[in-house]
C-alpha cells in the first residue's frame, strides 16, 4: 500500500469511526504523518518511553498486546504519541490495535491512575504552564477545603479539571503563577502553593497581593521587620534547622501570617512567625 493510500485509509477510518478496533500497521512515514498533522496538543512525550518502544521494535519483541492508538471524533490522535515516535526513530513498521471515535471530552478518564497527570490532562485541554497550574489548583482545592492542612488530599485528573474550568479564573491564576514564579527564582520556593495564595489573597486586594509578593521576591521592604522581609528570613531559619526542607503546612502558614501582618500595615517578631505541623492553619484576612 503506498503512503498516500495509507493515509486516505485512515482519513476514512476517523471520519466514519468501526465500532470495534483495527489492527493497523503504522509504517514510519504515516506514523510521522500522524505525529505532525493529526496531534495538535497532546502532552509531553515521554523519552524513557520511546527508547523502550524503539528498543522493542528494533529487536524484534513487539507485539499485539491488546494497547491501543485512540483517535478522537475531532480527527486527532489522543492517544499513542510515543509508540508512534519510537516508530519513526526507528524507521520499523508499527503493527497495532487502533480505537476511532473517542469523544474529546473523555479524554481525562483515559490511564487515570497510570499515564496520565492532572498536569498532562490540562496541557492536552491547551492550558499554559500546565504543570504549575495542576499544582496551583489542587493547592487552591485544599485551602478552599474544610481541612486546609491536609496537604496529602487527592483529586482525580477530572476533579482538578473541572476546578479550573468552573471554578477558576484562568487569566488570574496565570498571574498568581508569574508572582510565584518570581519569588521562586530568587526565594526558591515551590510555585504550586505559592501561586494559590497569591490567588487567595488578590481575592481580598490584589494590588496588595502583588506588592506583598514583589517585596518578597525583589527583597525591596526596608524594615528589618517588615512581614515580607521576615518570612523569607524565617523559611531560611527552618530550612538550614531541618536538611533545607520545610514542611508545606508550616510555608503556607507563615505566608498567611505574613500577608495578615503586611495587610494590617503590621511588622512581625520570631514570636509571631512560629508554626507547629499540628498547628491549625491561620485564617487569610482581608
Amino acid at each position: 500500500m503506498t503512503f498516500k493510500d495509507q493515509v486516505t485509509t485512515l482519513d476514512a477510518l476517523i471520519k466514519h469511526p468501526p465500532a470495534n478496533s483495527r489492527v493497523i500497521e503504522f509504517s514510519p512515514k504515516l506514523a510521522e504523518y500522524t505525529l505532525a498533522d493529526l496531534n495538535p496538543s497532546n502532552r509531553p512525550t515521554k523519552p524513557a518511553k520511546i527508547k523502550k518502544y524503539a528498543a522493542d521494535l528494533l529487536s524484534g519483541m513487539w507485539g499485539l498486546t491488546g494497547d491501543t492508538i485512540k483517535f478522537g471524533t475531532d480527527g486527532f490522535l489522543k492517544d499513542g504519541q510515543n509508540r508512534l515516535a519510537a516508530c519513526v526513530r526507528t524507521g520499523q513498521p508499527l503493527t497495532t490495535h487502533v480505537v476511532f471515535g473517542i469523544d474529546p471530552q473523555l479524554f481525562a478518564r483515559m490511564d487515570i491512575g497510570k499515564n496520565r497527570s492532572g498536569a498532562d490532562v490540562l496541557f492536552i485541554a491547551g492550558v499554559q504552564y500546565a504543570n504549575h497550574v495542576a499544582a496551583a489548583v489542587r493547592w487552591l482545592m485544599i485551602l478552599s477545603s474544610t481541612d486546609p492542612s491536609n496537604r496529602g488530599a487527592q483529586f482525580s485528573n477530572e476533579e482538578l479539571l473541572a476546578a479550573y474550568r468552573e471554578k477558576i479564573d484562568a487569566n488570574r491564576l496565570e498571574h498568581s503563577i508569574q508572582m510565584a514564579l518570581d519569588v521562586r527564582r530568587t526565594c526558591y520556593h515551590p510555585v504550586g502553593p505559592l501561586a494559590a495564595l497569591h490567588y487567595l489573597f488578590s481575592e481580598r486586594d490584589a494590588q496588595k497581593a502583588d506588592a506583598f509578593f514583589d517585596e518578597w521576591a525583589t527583597g525591596r521592604a526596608k524594615r528589618i521587620r517588615a512581614p515580607s522581609r521576615y518570612l523569607q528570613k524565617r523559611l531560611v531559619e527552618i530550612a538550614a534547622a531541618s536538611n533545607n526542607r520545610v514542611h508545606e503546612n508550616v510555608r503556607n502558614a507563615l505566608i498567611i501570617k505574613a500577608w495578615n501582618a503586611y495587610l494590617a500595615g503590621r511588622t512581625v517578631s520570631k514570636i509571631d512567625m512560629q508554626h507547629a505541623v499540628s498547628d491549625t492553619l491561620p485564617k487569610i484576612s482581608g
